[in-house]
Order: structure tokens, then C-alpha cells, then sequence
């Protein structure tokens, strides 16, 4: 028993806490920190955090996904032609319904789907000059 405690204290600090090191390394060689990411949406002047306490809830669907506040009686309903999967996206749409106000469809110029670590989507989608993100967790 002790030989096998022995030889996993060793493999623990000779092969297993060096790879960790390693695998937390940036292009430098100086160890860094989790990089934070927080899921948000910004379009113009129009920016909120998502998946706080704030009233802005978020329905997917593998082509869409629309973004309600039902207190501000907006929803911001982003789509486009094929899957959830990385890449460049045809067809974006973006729609903004208010309350009290006519609905506005944009056409967007482009949609870029990225893929951040297996764990969050950053859509990244223009109109002309103007710019819009949405990073959202899986």
C-alpha cells in the first residue's frame, strides 16, 4: 500500500502537476489566470448582461435566438440560415420589437458564429457601419 501511495505522490509531481503548468501557460510563458467571460449582447447604443438578475431572459433555438425583457416590453430576435455550428452564417436578420413602436427588421451584411472553448457562442453581426455582439454560454 504504501509502494502505490508512494509512486502517485511521484506521478503526481513529476508528470501531472507539470502538465497543468504547462496547459496554463499563455504564448509568453507566464502562467495566466482563467480568463472571465461574461455573456452580453450589445447592438449600437443598446448593451445588457445576460444571465444575471436584470429581466432579460434568452430563448434558443439552433438558428435563432431571441432575447426578451418583458419589464421594458423589448425583444431583440436574431436569426439566420443554418445550424448553431462555427463559421459564417447567410440570411442574418435581426428584429427589435418595442412596445409602442413599429417593429424593425435589419438586414444583416454579415453573421460570424465563433466556438470559444466549447463553452460559449460569440455571434458577431454588421449592418453598414454598425456592429452587434452576443457571447451566451452553451
Amino acid at each position: 500500500m504504501r509502494r502505490i501511495i508512494h509512486t502517485f505522490i511521484l506521478a503526481f509531481q513529476f508528470i501531472i502537476l507539470p502538465a497543468v503548468f504547462t496547459a496554463c501557460k499563455d504564448d509568453s510563458g507566464n502562467i495566466s489566470p482563467l480568463q472571465e467571460v461574461t455573456p452580453a449582447f450589445s447592438w449600437e447604443e443598446n448593451s445588457f448582461l445576460l444571465e444575471t438578475d436584470n429581466g432579460w431572459g434568452i430563448t434558443r433555438f439552433s438558428n435563432r435566438i431571441a432575447l426578451s425583457n418583458f419589464n421594458q416590453k423589448r425583444q431583440y430576435h436574431l436569426s439566420w440560415n443554418g445550424g448553431s455550428g462555427a463559421g459564417e452564417k447567410t440570411g442574418g436578420v435581426l428584429r427589435i420589437a418595442e412596445a409602442g413602436k413599429k417593429l424593425q427588421t435589419i438586414l444583416l451584411d454579415k453573421l460570424l458564429i465563433e466556438d470559444i472553448d466549447g463553452m460559449y457562442y460569440n455571434i458577431h453581426f454588421q449592418k453598414d457601419e454598425k456592429t452587434g455582439t452576443l457571447l451566451l454560454s452553451k
